[in-house]
């Protein structure tokens, strides 16, 4: 109110003031110059309150020139057109500079608000980047309560009437705000506006409650306000990256560890495992009943020997030493490392020329074995070994005449610890062809599975010759 006042005052005090010098200086300047100096609170007037004040002071400086400085004096009469003109053009003078002002004025307003708008969001984003994320939420939350009154953004519902309850779900369905001061549920005593952006789908909200003073927020408030919420939601947004961040520092933490202890626990293992097997292996030669010991033993072994490899392809520490080897010798070397069952057969139809192929030969060898092993456990009667020559690369194969594999579960059958529900293939420790598989990339070899002429599953490998 009171710089209302002053913007109406001071100008007739500035117009007085002209009136009082001019009147005395008449003499001296003229009524030309006289005319001028009129224009000086007008165009204050105008500047300072705008098109009132202005047009106040264009008026009663007209009134002061023709009453004061005008003949006949101390009348309103104008005596004369050149008179006329100069009060018409005092008027018109003071009404165009009073519209230029209040455009300026304006003008001014708008950049203001806009600098103070981005400052607020500036000092948001300050606060948000902070310390930690929990910290750091809460500080802007509070800064913007500090400034918009009680907000909340933690998706309870207490507290809330049902229509704001309504007006909540509407604005988490739709992704746009509602409630208190929107086009949607205006009757609500809180707005709801989504702290992610319209179109990627609401998570949470921020409710802010109607202001102290009962007034309706405008529209360009809320529009404001909606910035606000999306930086805060970005602040919860970086809340759940931190939290899936120590997740996944957690679980990589305690596989490690459990890496650590099953490469352990093996290695731990193998010396007596060895010493027992060729212990076994001794007295199987003098008491047949010592067979079926050796050939648990001789499992047991191997699967200290797959945990051990597990161990080192998923720590990367694998690093094939390539040599020509003769797939035949492979073959026959991998053979004499397995039982076959009663029972079975096991046998290979490898081409006496075939070609060298470059491979590490102790992977290899554990490559061949787990494969072996895995169709002596699914095959009905026979599993055989065959391998050729196409296309420049060595193709080999290891094939039973058992159930297969589905050719849905064929990409994660090589996944660690993967069991195909309802099949014999549940049996075993998931490992084996775990193994194969990153064996086989070490080496620079491509391990795939199909259908055998035999009936079951064909498990074959692509190597360079």
């Amino acid at each position: 109110m009171w710089r209302v006042l002053t913007s109406y005052a001071v100008p007739l005090l500035g117009i007085a003031l002209v009136t009082w010098i001019t009147s005395a200086m008449l003499a001296q300047w003229g009524l030309a110059s006289a005319a001028l100096l009129f224009l000086l609170p007008v165009l204050l007037g105008a500047a300072r309150g705008g098109l009132g004040p202005g047009l106040l002071a264009a008026l009663a400086g007209a009134g002061a020139y023709n009453y004061f400085l005008l003949p006949p004096y101390f009348s309103f009469h104008v005596h004369g057109p050149d008179h006329a003109v100069s009060v018409l053009v005092l008027v018109l003078v003071a009404l165009v500079t009073s519209r230029l002002a209040t455009r300026l004025r304006a003008r001014e307003e708008e950049a203001n608000a806009r600098a103070a708008i981005s400052e607020e969001l500036a000092q948001i984003s300050r606060l948000l980047a902070k310390g930690s994320p929990v910290e750091a939420l809460e500080r802007a939350r509070a800064y913007v309560a500090g400034i918009y009154g009680p907000l909340r953004i933690d998706g309870a519902q207490d507290g809330f009437s049902s229509l704001d309850q309504a007006a909540a779900a509407w604005a988490m369905h739709n992704g746009d705000a509602t409630g208190h001061g929107t086009g949607v549920m205006a009757a609500a005593e809180w707005t709801f506006l989504p702290l992610s952006p319209k179109g990627r789908g609401a998570h949470a909200l921020m409710a802010l409650a109607r202001p102290a003073d009962g007034q309706t927020r405008p529209m360009a408030q809320i529009e404001h306000i909606q910035q606000v919420a999306l930086l805060l939601g970005q602040g919860c947004d970086r809340i759940a990256l931190d939290e899936e961040r120590r997740a996944r520092e957690t679980l990589a933490e305690s596989d490690r560890l459990r890496r650590t202890f099953l490469a352990s626990l093996a290695h731990d293992f193998r010396t007596p495992l060895t010493v027992i097997t060729g212990q076994l292996e001794a007295l199987a030669k003098r008491s047949p009943e010592a067979g079926e010991a050796l050939n648990a033993a001789r499992r047991l072994e191997r699967t200290m020997s797959d945990l051990i490899a597990a161990a080192r392809i998923e720590e990367g520490s694998l690093s094939p030493q390539a040599e020509s080897l003769d797939l035949i010798d492979a073959a026959d070397a991998a053979f004499g490392a397995v039982a076959v069952p009663a029972g079975l057969s096991l046998g290979h139809a490898i081409p006496a020329d075939l070609p060298f192929v470059r491979a590490d030969a102790v992977l290899l060898h554990h490559v061949l074995i787990n494969l072996i092993d895995n169709a002596l456990g699914h095959a009905a009667s026979q599993v055989m070994l065959g391998a050729a020559l196409r296309d420049g690369q060595v193709t080999l194969w290891v094939e039973d005449d058992g159930p297969g594999v589905p050719p849905a579960d064929r990409a994660r059958i090589f996944e660690r610890f993967a069991r195909i529900e309802g099949g014999d293939r549940a049996k075993g420790s998931g490992l084996g062809l775990a193994i194969v598989r990153g064996f086989a990339e070490a080496m620079g070899m491509q391990v795939s599975i199909e259908d055998s002429p035999l009936g079951g599953a064909r498990f074959i490998l692509r190597m360079g010759a």
